[in-house]
């Protein structure tokens, strides 16, 4: 994802499209030239390289191409990169207190810059090293080297800018849906990324295929920009699918319509996704803690297999299960009316398993009580003796580790 001010889109017909590149012609040729610079400037700081790389924006506008363009690959270049801290050559807190202790001792406050030299060159012979070396820590701050340059091809870059525009352009969305079709392994981690990832969606059966409905940042009231961080992370999973499409709604002095589909695919990496984290709230995670602690002899899995409600799609936040039985858990917790409403719905429609609602009692409301489900409402943070009662009552006693012989 960029920066907002480095979206370059077109608004035509009430829909927006990003500018999206061909791995060709001038683009091709600006993101080779940006990685020409970055491998030669190794060892070189990071300030001089951004100075040097911003030199291209002028040559991209001069070639019929948006300056903008320029920077987005340089940003994204230099993202990819690795700097390292310049190594000072002394303490930089020793050498500031010296050097104020030296010019109280000599002078008061050194005014001209003759006194500042003499200063320098007392301090320096005192710690042993040069003037120039004393002056660079005096500066603040350090510029970082580069270490090692990006290793990606200059076509790899142009398609790292498409993604980047497309991730930028969705941070503005009010709506998504997404449709694919897909071999069962990348469906089941797709799915997981979306609920890991802590998007609010609802998943259904469409076709061959599964439709997700996934709301976007701008329909939300708080956390949008963390929100939006993690929709732009699943962009690259959707596009490991064999066929897919995304239609977006995005906010604007009014709603525009934004669509892409696999005919476009040569257009983007296609590489595996980053790995989803193992929870995506700490109020999960300490839950899955405190119960794991709470009754070892049972098992505690997080985002089991997705089930099935009506035409829906729903993967419970947990599992816990003793022998042949097994309970699910899902936690109500981040909410929009509308994901609420869906939500609570695809709650009903769910059938032939034993499930337990958690939900915070600032969210708790009476549909939410009516669920066809065991309910348990908490405050602020689930605990595992928040459910224990009623598990044990669903799975009976949990095992006991056997003692060991004496």
């Amino acid at each position: 994802m960029l920066p907002s001010n480095l979206l370059v889109a077109r608004v035509r017909g009430g829909r927006v499209e990003p500018l999206l590149l061909e791995p060709e012609g001038i683009p091709l040729a600006i993101a080779a030239e940006i990685l020409d610079r970055l491998r030669e400037g190794v060892g070189r700081g990071r300030r001089e390289l951004e100075r040097e790389l911003g030199e291209l924006e002028e040559l991209a506008l001069e070639a019929g191409l948006d300056m903008r363009v320029a920077r987005a690959m340089a940003t994204l270049a230099l993202r990819a990169s690795v700097f390292e801290p310049v190594k000072a050559p002394l303490d930089p807190v020793k050498a500031r207190l010296e050097v104020f202790e030296e010019a109280c001792r000599s002078f008061g406050v050194a005014v001209s810059e003759e006194e500042r030299r003499a200063v320098l060159e007392r301090v320096a012979a005192r710690l042993g090293c040069r003037v120039e070396d004393l002056e660079a820590v005096l500066g603040g701050y350090q510029d970082e080297v580069l270490a090692k340059p990006p290793g990606v091809s200059a076509e790899d870059l142009v398609r790292e800018y498409n993604l980047s525009e497309v991730q930028t352009l969705l941070f503005k969305a009010l709506k998504l849906d997404v449709r694919f079709i897909a071999d069962g392994a990348t469906t089941k981690r797709l799915l997981r990324a979306v609920k890991a990832l802590g998007l609010l969606y609802v998943a259904e059966r469409a076709g061959s295929g599964v439709k997700l409905t996934i709301d976007g940042p701008a329909s939300l009231l708080r956390q949008t920009r963390r929100y939006g961080t993690r929709l732009a992370k699943l962009v690259p999973h959707v596009m490991l699918a064999d066929r897919w499409a995304i239609e977006a709604e995005i906010a604007g002095k009014r709603a525009l319509k934004f669509e892409l589909t696999d005919a476009r695919s040569s257009l983007f990496p296609r590489r595996s996704a980053e790995v989803e984290p193992l929870f995506d709230s700490e109020v999960e995670r300490e839950f899955f803690k405190s119960l794991s602690r709470l009754a070892p002899g049972w098992k505690v899995e997080r985002e089991p297999k997705p089930l099935v409600a009506g035409s829906r799609i729903l993967i419970p936040d947990f599992s816990v299960s003793c022998g042949s039985r097994k309970v699910y858990i899902e936690i109500v917790g981040f909410w929009t009316k509308e994901y609420l409403e869906r939500k609570l719905e695809k709650l009903r429609e769910l059938e032939g398993v034993t499930m337990i609602v958690a939900v915070d009692e600032e969210l708790a409301c009476s549909s939410v009580k009516d669920l066809p489900h065991e309910v348990v409402v908490f405050r602020g943070k689930l605990r595992g003796a928040d459910v224990y009662p009623l598990l044990k009552k669903l799975l009976g006693e949990p095992e006991r580790a056997p003692r060991p012989e004496p």
